[in-house]
Order: C-alpha cells, then structure tokens, then sequence
C-alpha cells in the first residue's frame, strides 16, 4: 500500500514538473485561458441574460481595442474623457448581439483541442463547438498577452476574421456608417450605445 501511494505521489510530482516547465507553462496558458473563456461565453449564452454577457465580454475580450478599432477613421474623435463609457457601451451592444445569435445557433458543446501555437501578435488556439443540432465549427481564437493576462482579440469561424462575438468587421462598418449618416458627430454613437 505504501509503495502504491508513493508511486502515485512521484507520478503526480512528475506530472507537476511537467506542465510547470518554461516551455510547457507558456504554450498552455493560451490554451487555459481559452478554455476558461470559452466555457464563460458558453454559459452566459445559455443565460440568455444580457448582463451576464456583458460582464463575460469585459472580463475576457480585448475590449480597448476592439472597441477603438471599431470606430475606424473617427477614433481620434474619442474623447479620451468618455473612452470608459464608450467601451462599456460596446460590450453592451456586443452582448446583445450575441445574446441575439445565440438564440439562433445554441451551443451544446464547447472544446478546445490543441495546445497553443505562437504567432506574432500573441497566439492561436483552436477549439470546436457542437450546436444543439449536431453541426460542428472550428473556431480558432486569436489571443494576445495583456499585462492584467489573456484577452481575446479575434476568432476565425472558416477562417475568416471576426471578433470573438462574431462582429468586428460588421460592427466598424456599422459604427462609421453611423456616425456618418449623423453628421459625422461620434457623439451621436456614443449617445446611441448609451455612453
């Protein structure tokens, strides 16, 4: 018994040893946080509760830049004094947008099966989700190191490049188009996300 548990605690150092390595510890915490992540947008989507999205979307996306590159040539429009507000009214409307898909596509299964690989903005992690209706995607996540850690900055669904909530591509174009259609004032989109 004792040469039993002794074997099984050498194991698990060994085990410990391993994933505490330099190089093991830095391809997988990508990979962790991911998971993590993934599991949150997962669980606030089948909430169905806007705040519980929003609070998703703030604590792991890239939000500062997301939202700033959302705003395309009208970024230095920003005061930097409502820089805050604006970004919470982007992860609002972020949630809502995504609260919205999930309705159509719910997820019935979330998981991430590779190790992260490098690339020079930060790092890929691929994952796959399985909806309610049995259809598979491969999504491959584009993580960057912040210093507060990890955040999401992208998501590629067939390769194509989109914000982790399906949107930085749609939401600049819908953004500039509608500071343009207001007289090119950035304070009507501020007004209208409610910052």
């Amino acid at each position: 018994m004792t040469s039993h548990r002794t074997a099984f605690v050498i194991g698990f150092l060994a085990l410990l040893l391993i994933f505490a390595a330099p190089g093991a510890a830095r391809a997988d915490k990508p990979a962790a946080f991911i998971k993590i992540a993934g599991t949150q947008i997962v669980s606030a989507a089948r909430s169905r509760s806007q705040a519980m999205m929003t609070a998703v979307i703030q604590r792991y996306s890239d939000l500062p830049d997301i939202s700033l590159f959302s705003l395309g040539n009208y970024r230095k429009h920003l005061p930097s004094s409502r820089r805050g507000s604006y970004y919470d009214g982007v992860s609002r409307f972020m949630a809502r947008y995504f609260i919205d898909q999930a309705k159509q596509y719910p997820v019935a299964k979330f998981q991430v099966y590779t190790q992260s690989s490098k690339a020079s903005w930060g790092y890929e992690v691929d994952s796959v989700v399985t909806l309610t209706s049995g259809t598979t995607h491969t999504l491959r996540w584009h993580v960057v190191p912040r210093k507060s850690g990890y955040r999401v900055r992208d998501v590629s669904i067939l390769g194509v490049w989109i914000t982790p909530i399906s949107l930085i591509g749609q939401q600049k174009n819908l953004f500039e188009d509608y500071i343009q259609d207001n007289g090119g004032k950035i304070t009507a989109l501020l007004s209208a996300l409610g910052g």
